[in-house]
């Protein structure tokens, strides 16, 4: 979903005649952070690494603090205004979930299923053997702010249909705003204006004197 947000901001922005450029052209601070949030949840949710035992036992632990050193990153920039602090509060919706549930979304297995393509029964099983992390839980009665976790099922043309939590899809409102914003310039550092009283002075000129 995240993913989305950006192409269709870069869409739109291109429609609007923005320039990609600007995009590259973005200093963001605190970046390190939001690198290295997003390379330690790539570890140990998408590698080899994710079946290790120890991490299968602690990883969400991990993975919500990494979620937490996500959002500080971010909140080093807030200061672009309402479409980056859509992305800043979609973040924290998530973070409030995953706290409330020991390190894991709840997602609603019926609409994965429908997702996936996979039966209800396949998915609850592979959550029971609980062989290898996830950043997901099944969402049941006992499952805390369940309103908030993956419930939305979004079958998207040239996408790998998914399920969505409320946080997923105001962070990718955010996104797409801010890549429009971008590529429109509106965060183009301003040149700096000549004062008026600058501009009055006159260059003093010296008449050569005759000697003699």
């Amino acid at each position: 979903m995240l993913f989305i947000g950006i192409a269709i901001g870069i869409i739109v922005g291109f429609i609007l005649k923005g320039k990609i450029t600007n995009l590259a052209e973005l200093k963001l601070q605190g970046f390190s952070l939001i690198l290295l949030s997003l390379a330690v949840q790539l570890v140990i949710l998408a590698t080899p690494l994710a079946a290790w035992p120890w991490l299968v036992q602690n990883g969400n632990l991990i993975y919500m603090i990494s979620m937490s050193v996500l959002l500080l990153g971010l909140l080093y920039n807030r200061q672009y205004g309402w479409s980056f602090w859509l992305i800043i509060i979609g973040t924290a919706c998530n973070i409030v979930v995953i706290a409330q549930n020991q390190g894991a979304i709840p997602v609603d297995l019926d609409k994965l299923s429908l997702a996936s393509g996979e039966t209800v029964a396949s998915i609850a099983q592979k959550f029971a053997e609980h062989s290898e992390l996830s950043y997901r839980t099944p969402l049941t009665a006992a499952s805390q702010l369940g309103w908030m976790g993956d419930v939305l099922y979004i079958p998207l043309p040239l996408f790998d249909s998914n399920v969505y939590s409320i946080g997923d899809m105001i962070i990718s409102i955010g996104l797409a705003a801010f890549v429009i914003k971008t590529m429109l310039g509106h965060f183009q550092p301003k040149p700096k204006k000549t004062s008026s009283k600058d501009s009055d002075i006159e260059t003093p000129t010296h008449t050569p004197v005759p000697l003699g």
